[in-house]
């Protein structure tokens, strides 16, 4: 019996000895690719060539707005199956400090056209398909084109620090100004997620690392046990709260006054309709001096107004106007807010 026990016992410590093994490995292995990662990072090159022209270029031009012309744009991206560019031969004009709003199905090339206009991309048709005041985009230093230009897009970045500091992220000046990052988190509609929360906007998220406890004395009232306790237990936010402190971000950065282009990409897809509602209408209020283009599919709070709707079909504009002259034209436009409005109008 004593041999049948310490084979039993023997058995298992070599189990756990050899998971303990794999475990570790595997995550060495992970470490070590993140080493890499960061390691890489720095060996990245630019692709883009900067401009060498300031932006912007006059006070009259900053006071108004960015404004857009585009000519013949095409765009394809680099290494992709597709057979057909993403967009193809569009031309449009966008006046300082107008409300646009491109709609149109999955796959047509509203958000080629904002990462164009911010310039992730260079288009593949040539520098002068697009005019940002009358030059090309690519003439203008890409840093001043930075400072001037705030996103707000689907792709929701948390950073390991306090929400208060998230925020605040978006005007670096002012951090750590808890009046600003308040309004700025009231506009992003992130009040209430503060609010609930102990530590308010000084809750930090959880980083990659995290504390834990192991063969702890059992006491309650030892110190380790009480340590342990008072360490901060992991925040997991919801795709809705992300977008509300990434919201709130955006208009901490509106206060830095250099913002004149604003580019909404589809940042309410994990809101309700009222956090929608108050997130485009904060939007709205805070649009002067700036011209701002949204992508969204749900676009039945911004039409009324819109300067300008720009409705995307396969790459191509299948029709730009405003939106009565849209819903009269009974096109694409139409069919795409009929369907829409539908379920809440009575036929």
């Amino acid at each position: 019996m004593s041999s049948i026990a310490i084979m039993q016992q023997t058995s298992q410590n070599l189990e756990w000895s050899i998971n303990c093994i794999i475990y570790h490995a595997m995550y060495f292995h992970e470490q070590c690719q993140t080493l890499r990662g960061i390691y890489e990072a720095g060996e990245v090159k630019n692709l883009l060539r900067d401009g060498s022209t300031r932006y912007p270029q006059s006070d009259e031009e900053k006071a108004k707005g960015m404004s857009f012309e585009i000519r013949d744009l095409s765009f394809s991206y680099p290494g992709s199956q597709n057979i057909k560019p993403a967009i193809s031969n569009i031309s449009l004009s966008i006046k300082p400090g107008q409300l646009v709003v491109i709609v149109g199905g999955n796959g047509s090339g509203k958000s080629t056209i904002i990462k164009l206009l911010t310039r992730m991309y260079d288009p593949s048709s040539p520098p002068e398909s697009i005019l940002v005041d009358g030059l090309p985009l690519s003439h203008y230093r890409m840093s001043d084109l930075r400072q001037a230009t705030a996103t707000l897009t689907q792709d929701h970045t948390i950073f390991p620090l306090s929400l208060g500091e998230n925020i605040g992220m978006g005007y670096v000046q002012h951090v750590s100004n808890d009046s600003m990052i308040d309004r700025a988190a009231e506009m992003g509609g992130a009040t209430d997620l503060l609010d609930k929360l102990e530590k308010g906007k000084d809750t930090v998220l959880p980083s990659r690392h995290e504390a834990h406890g192991l063969n702890l004395p059992d006491g309650e009232d030892h110190p380790l046990r009480i340590l342990m306790k008072q360490l901060q237990k992991p925040i997991e936010l919801s795709g809705g709260e992300k977008q509300r402190v990434v919201a709130s971000r955006t208009f901490m950065r509106f206060k830095s006054g250099t913002v004149k282009f604003v580019a909404v990409d589809e940042p309410s897809s994990a809101l309700d309709a009222e956090g929608e509602a108050l997130l485009f209408g904060n939007l709205l209020q805070a649009r002067e001096g700036k011209t701002m283009i949204f992508v969204t599919h749900r676009f039945g709070h911004l039409t009324k107004h819109a300067d300008l709707i720009v409705c995307m079909k396969d790459g191509t504009i299948a029709e730009a106007s405003t939106h009565a002259n849209l819903m009269q034209l009974d096109g694409e436009y139409a069919k795409l807010y009929n369907i829409q409005a539908g379920p809440f109008v009575d036929i």
